[in-house]
This record gives structure tokens, C-alpha cells and sequence, in this order.
């Protein structure tokens, strides 16, 4: 099976540029090839099926970029445009190439589903400083190369197959590695969040780096990998500190790979069905515990004023105050409140019956109807970090794994009526 796409694009944002009247085009190659409908399967094999696709897909570009205007802010005020109009500007486009293959075993109770993807885009949308003797502060150029690869595997069995009791696991498996191979010439490094020294981070996109770094301030240390401490003055005892504006790499708030186990067990109308959640590796950043800390207010610090002393990697510290002083508040030590985002949760469980068809014929009205109760996030078995790693402060590029004085996770309850006609 061959399949052949094209679209064209024609967007209002492309105004002003020499894409206004062309748009932009882009096309998808994908080919699949179901291996039993040309050669005879063995009989332990039930399906067997190989694809492979390539893609190009594009993006327009931002609004009031062509021809930016002045503006009246909701407060009454003046925002004047500070950059050059981008009527040289590209839209983004994104190459992607993805392979996998489904094979099905054992009258189909045994299966499995790979893919494999890489995807790079190109042409992304910068803010960059104007040059010397233009009429504006800034200008906006298309650049850059993010690539994304990795693997999706699904595994499903049906351990227990009958009349009466039916037993179904499903096991997914996900893996993204994602690279910043070039931002722009002039440009080795770009900020989305606050980069100053009043913030304890910022998240950068820089060249050889990825996406969901975070930057912020960390311990100074030896060749050796130990911390360096302060032998003179005020801070005699306390460790020193590098990084100030935010320059130093402290973790990357995505997973190594993210993991889920399925159950779902059926009887004779009754189902009972588990989902279990695992998120494996990367960095969360508390500025709650932070900015409690700087306060003296958390178990931490109390513990820590009873002993008489905080204990850094196998160091003492006995001036406690000092040390929350330097390492807690908002423009603290980030290296210090990053945090293991690994995690494992009970995401789901719910209970179901599904009414007689028989009985439900006789209404002249409905063919079949399913009650469900159903619960959401109901515990972690293990959580690394003092808060869900899943509650933010928000999805924008600028603050990925950040905790900001975010509220408690919840759980939820419902309950679920469905009716067929």
C-alpha cells in the first residue's frame, strides 16, 4: 500500500513576504506492507505488517510580524513596534521520518508495535538584536535545526483468554531524545524565561544542549567533582556559588523515557480496569521550597536549627542561618532545590457493568448501556520530588518542571453512564 499527500498552505501571516501569493507546500511519502497477503504467515503468527513514512510538514509564521504597528496597551499606554517588519521570513517546515512494524502472534493474544521517528525542524522564528544604524532595536530572522528521535513500543497480551473471565495487559514504553544542532549565526544562546539574576533560573535553548534545560546558579567545585568552600571573612564555612545570571546548567525537565502498565479484567459484564504511570529521569525546580526555606519555615530548616548543623554531601555546616540565607529565595542556589522528577502513580482505576442486552431491548429504546465508576490519580507509589511533577507552573517553553507555589494535586471521582441505540 502507497499513499501520496500534498497541501498547500496560504496564510494571512505571510503577508508582506514573497510567500503572500505561493503559500507554502508540503507533501508525505508513506508505504505499509502487510506481509500475509503475499506470503503465508507460520501458524504461531496471526499478523504481520511493516510501514514507512516521510513527511514534510509546514508552519506559518507568528502574527504581526510582516507589518508590526503600534499598539494601545489595556492600561491606556503606547506600545510602539520595536522590530523590523520580517518580510523576508520562511515558514517553519519539519522533515519527519518514522518506521515501525505490528505483528500479532497466537490467535492475536500475544502483540507488539514499534516505531521509530526522527523529526528536524527548520526555520524557527528569532528576536534578534538589529544592526548597527537600523531604524529599529531588533528584527526577526528563520533559523535554527531542533531534532527529535526516539522509539514508541506497545506491548499487549491476553494472559487469560475464555468464555467467562478475560484478562488484558498492555505495556507502553516511550524514548525522546531532543538536540538544539543550531540556533543562528548570531545567536549561540537563546532564553525564553527570565535570565537576570533576580530569578533562581531561566530555560535556554542552546547549541548542542536541548529543550527543557534549565540554567540557574550552582555549587563552585574542584577538579574532582567536590565542593569548594569559603576559608576567610563572613562566609568562612559556607560553600561558594558560580553561575550568577543564571549561566550554569543545573537539569532538563524532561524524561528519560515515560513507561505505563495497563490491566483490564472482565467478566460475565464486569470489567476492572488499572492504569499504573512511570515517569523515569529528569529535573524539577522547587522555588517553593526555596523561598520557604530562606524563611525558616519548612521541616528542613527546623530539623536542621535543632541539630545545630546542615549536612551538604557529607559536609557539616553550623551556621544555618547563613546557609538557608545563601541557598534559599529567589534568586538562590537552583543547583539545590533541582530534584529527581521520577515518579510512579496509580493514574487510573474504574469499575464497570455493562447491562443484559436482552434487558435493555425491551425498551424498544436502547440496545446496550454501561455504568462505570471511575477514579483519577489516586496515589504515587513513588514520587522523588516534594510535589507532582506533572502540576507546573505552566506549559510554556519558559517554564517546563518549574514549581512555583503550585496548588495540591488532586483526585478525582465519577461516575459514568453509557447508553447505545
Amino acid at each position: 500500500n502507497l499513499e501520496v499527500t500534498g497541501r498547500n498552505d496560504w496564510a494571512s501571516t505571510l503577508a508582506y513576504t514573497s510567500h503572500e501569493g505561493s503559500g507554502f507546500f508540503y507533501c508525505s511519502f508513506g508505504a505499509s506492507w502487510v506481509v500475509g497477503k503475499m506470503f503465508k504467515l507460520p501458524e504461531w503468527m496471526s499478523f504481520a505488517k511493516v510501514r514507512l513514512t516521510w513527511s514534510r510538514v509546514g508552519n506559518d509564521i507568528p502574527m504581526f510580524i510582516t507589518n508590526p504597528k503600534a499598539h494601545i496597551t489595556a492600561g491606556g499606554g503606547i506600545n510602539a513596534a520595536d522590530a523590523a517588519p520580517g518580510t523576508d521570513l520562511k515558514p517553519e517546515m519539519t522533515n519527519a521520518l518514522e518506521a515501525g512494524f505490528e505483528w500479532r502472534f497466537f490467535g492475536d493474544r500475544l502483540g507488539i508495535n514499534a516505531t521509530y521517528y526522527k523529526t528536524n525542524t527548520h526555520n524557527q522564528f528569532f528576536k534578534l538584536p538589529a544592526l548597527s544604524g537600523e531604524a529599529y532595536a531588533f528584527r526577526y530572522e528563520n533559523a535554527g535545526n531542533i531534532e527529535n528521535e526516539g522509539v514508541e513500543v506497545s506491548l499487549s497480551a491476553y494472559p487469560v483468554y475464555g468464555s467467562g473471565l478475560t484478562w488484558q495487559s498492555v505495556v507502553n514504553f516511550a524514548h525522546n531524545r531532543n538536540r538544539v544542532i543550531k540556533l543562528h549565526d548570531e545567536l549561540r544562546e537563546y532564553a525564553y524565561g527570565p535570565s537576570s539574576f533576580s530569578s533562581s533560573y531561566a530555560m535556554k535553548l542552546v547549541e548542542g544542549g536541548a529543550i527543557g534545560d534549565i540554567y540557574g546558579r550552582a555549587f563552585e567545585r574542584d577538579g574532582n567533582g567536590r565542593i569548594v568552600y569559603e576559608t576567610e571573612g563572613d562566609y568562612a564555612g559556607l560553600p561558594r556559588t558560580v553561575g550568577e545570571g543564571n549561566t550554569v546548567r543545573v537539569g532538563n525537565a524532561n524524561p528519560v523515557f515515560s513507561l505505563s502498565w495497563s490491566n483490564t479484567f472482565s467478566y460475565r459484564g464486569v470489567s476492572l480496569s488499572m492504569l499504573v504511570d512511570c515517569r523515569y529521569g529528569g529535573h524539577v525546580l522547587s522555588q517553593t521550597m526555596a523561598d520557604l526555606d530562606s524563611y525558616g519555615v519548612t521541616e528542613v530548616t527546623a530539623d536542621a536549627r535543632d541539630r545545630g548543623y546542615v549536612t551538604l554531601e557529607g559536609r557539616r555546616i553550623e551556621d544555618v542561618r547563613s546557609f538557608y540565607k545563601l541557598v534559599g529565595g529567589r534568586a538562590g542556589v537552583t543547583e539545590y532545590y533541582m530534584y529527581d522528577a521520577t515518579n510512579i502513580r496509580l493514574r487510573e482505576l474504574s469499575l464497570s457493568y455493562a447491562l443484559p442486552r436482552k434487558l435493555m431491548r425491551r425498551t424498544g429504546v436502547f440496545s446496550g448501556a454501561t455504568v462505570s465508576l471511575v477514579a483519577r490519580n489516586l496515589f504515587f507509589i513513588y514520587n522523588a520530588a516534594p510535589f507532582d511533577p506533572d502540576l507546573i507552573l505552566s506549559t510554556g517553553n519558559d517554564n517546563q518542571g518549574i514549581d512555583v507555589y503550585g496548588m495540591p494535586t488532586v483526585r478525582s471521582f465519577g461516575f459514568n453512564i453509557k447508553l447505545e441505540f
